[in-house]
């Protein structure tokens, strides 16, 4: 009898938790506001659920399995599928859970993969601390894969909406010119005239761009192509004038571009410096969030 009792009172306490909309917690080893009540130590929290962060980070775990990490002066709003980062820096580590920021959507690639992002003045920082990360625009067309251990730096609506420049040496395979572009690493479709006379060129493409069939990379319909002469580095790593500049916090040599209307730089680190940022242990039972 007190063993029915037990699972009787342990059914109704998970009754009633999906029935308050629940979703999932949030804690903290400090002080953190959820819809906008000053709370200390853990919070419940709903569907749409603000949390702005104090001095300590916030970890977010949801019911569903997902999870995410709040760094310190930041603030989103939770939900079961994604986190919208509306200041400082977020992270998670779900390949099912996205998070958006500044127009943009950043989703792991790959399972157990984990992206970090940064809101940053008119842009949005993206690294993969493991495994590929995507960074997708509007109408969800992919504009960017950042690999492991890298980083990008998108500013959304830098350019002619839904326009891109890609560069790399074009090739053909079953029947269809491709190229991997330098920075975006996309691996894009071009169509239009002149492309076969260049073939194995290293070439830059600008022109329309629309999402492949595989909802992975783009197919651009070319307006312009000219032959791209690779940025040479002079003696003692000096860069010669003129070619692509880095974007804010990129390292010497990095390159920028443009992705249907975005425009993306490589950077060496995440927040313009090694070391800065947080990352979410999501071995086991580990899910502390720990410096970099």
């Amino acid at each position: 009898m007190a063993k029915k009792l037990i699972c009787l009172v342990a059914a109704s306490a998970l009754w009633l938790t999906a029935g308050s909309g629940v979703i999932g917690v949030a804690v903290t080893n400090g002080q953190m506001q959820v819809d906008r009540a000053a709370v200390s130590g853990n919070s419940n929290l709903a569907e749409g659920s603000s949390v702005l962060t104090s001095a300590q980070a916030t970890r977010i775990q949801l019911h569903n399995g997902n999870r995410a990490t709040l760094a310190p002066n930041s603030a989103a709003r939770v939900y079961a599928d994604r986190l919208v980062l509306e200041k400082g820096m977020g992270m998670v580590g779900s390949s099912g859970y996205r998070v958006q920021a500044g127009g943009l959507e950043v989703a792991p690639a790959a399972w157990q993969a984990r992206a970090q992002v940064l809101v940053k003045g008119g842009t949005v920082q993206v690294a993969a601390l493991e495994g590929p990360v995507k960074v997708l625009g509007a109408g969800g067309i992919v504009l960017a894969r950042v690999n492991a251990g890298t980083a990008m730096e998108v500013q959304p609506d830098a350019g002619a909406a839904g326009t891109s420049t890609v560069t790399g040496t074009l090739r053909q395979e079953g029947g269809r010119f491709l190229l991997r572009d330098q920075v975006t690493n996309l691996d894009v479709e071009l169509r239009g005239s002149q492309l076969q006379s260049r073939l194995g060129q290293m070439v830059q493409a600008t022109g329309r761009a629309n999402a492949s069939a595989d909802r992975e990379s783009q197919v651009i319909e070319v307006a312009s192509l000219s032959h791209f002469e690779p940025e040479r580095q002079e003696p003692g790593g000096a860069r010669p004038t003129g070619g692509a500049k880095p974007s804010g916090g990129s390292s010497p040599g990095a390159k920028s571009g443009l992705s249907s209307g975005a425009k993306i730089g490589i950077i060496a680190a995440i927040g313009g410096g090694a070391g800065v940022g947080i990352a979410l242990g999501m071995s086991g039972n580990d899910n502390k969030p720990v410096s970099r």
